[in-house]
């Protein structure tokens, strides 16, 4: 299983019919061996909220992700994260500008539209130290062996429970395949937290 086959795959619990959505990413470890989370836009019927789920608690039936974890926690958390975004501010209630205090001219209106970009619903954090790369920020990223740019990560093929990566697919400026072994491939990040993957000079030409 590719993990790209996984993006934008129907996503539904295995007892709980009222819970439904789609996955919409997958966070690796930074080694790439194994799949740490899903991110999975759900909806319930508190309504539709992005939320991890650890692969141990997930598994692929008839083409669609399924899960077994609680339905009761599932809704709880869709709930507290609904409720989180949900106190948005109406820019069309505000006046078009204000004067400020040293008479400069303040936007209501942008300052609105900040707070309430702020108050969207964002990716949530992986809970206590866990610290890997999303499946979308490695999708297409160059990859290099030492200075040279040696092809683009295209995608990683997954075991049979959706957790261990079994293969990375490289494909080259000239357009050809390749497969490596995780182990082969370094995922690191720079000072200004830029990704940067890296593959050992013998691996370049696999």
């Amino acid at each position: 299983m590719k993990a790209s086959s996984l993006i934008g795959r129907e996503f539904a619990h295995m007892t709980d019919h009222k819970i439904s959505g789609k996955v919409t990413d997958l966070l690796f470890d930074l080694s790439l061996d194994e799949v740490a989370f899903f991110l999975v836009e759900v909806t319930a019927e508190a309504g539709t909220a992005p939320l991890l789920f650890s692969p141990v608690v997930m598994a692929l039936e008839d083409g669609v992700v399924k899960t077994k974890a609680h339905p009761d926690d599932i809704a709880q958390r869709v709930d507290a994260a609904v409720h989180r975004t949900a106190v948005a501010i109406d820019p069309t209630d505000l006046p078009s500008t204000l004067i400020g205090p040293f008479g400069n001219t303040i936007s209501p209106s942008l300052i609105a539209a900040l707070f309430n970009a702020r108050t969207a619903q964002e990716r949530p954090k992986p809970p206590g130290a866990s610290n890997g790369v999303w499946f979308t920020q490695l999708k297409g990223h160059a990859v290099r062996a030492h200075v040279a740019e040696v092809g683009h990560l295209t995608d990683i093929e997954l075991d049979n429970h959706l957790v261990v990566s079994q293969g990375v697919e490289i494909t080259t400026p000239h357009g050809a395949s390749t497969i490596i072994a995780p182990t082969s491939i370094h995922a690191g990040r720079t000072a200004d937290d830029m990704l940067v993957l890296t593959v050992a000079q013998d691996q370049a030409g696999a």
